[in-house]
């Protein structure tokens, strides 16, 4: 049996021009928002740390694994648009 998906490629621009621009509006503001989001994680858990630094040794651990998460998701949102692409182009 054949693919019957094979040869065929997503395009959005068959909604019309005005769908396309509502998609990515609505993708960059959820988009922006997230980074928003692990900018304010990454800046709860910079000063967790500069509190525990003096306090107790499981605080400043569990503290440096919030900012370490918070620095991950955002790298990965800023990086987004890159690997997605690389996906697609991998497995295209």
């Amino acid at each position: 049996m054949q693919n019957p998906l094979d040869g065929i490629i997503p395009d959005f621009s068959i909604f019309g021009a005005e769908f396309t621009e509502m998609w990515q509006k609505i993708a960059a503001g959820l988009w922006g928002i997230a980074i928003l989001i692990a900018v304010y994680q990454l800046g709860g858990g910079i000063l967790a740390i500069a509190q525990n630094r003096d306090g107790h040794p499981v605080a400043l651990r569990a503290a440096k694994r919030e900012a370490q998460s918070a620095a991950l998701a955002l790298g990965g949102l800023v990086c987004l648009g890159v690997i997605v692409g690389a996906i697609i182009f991998l497995f295209s």
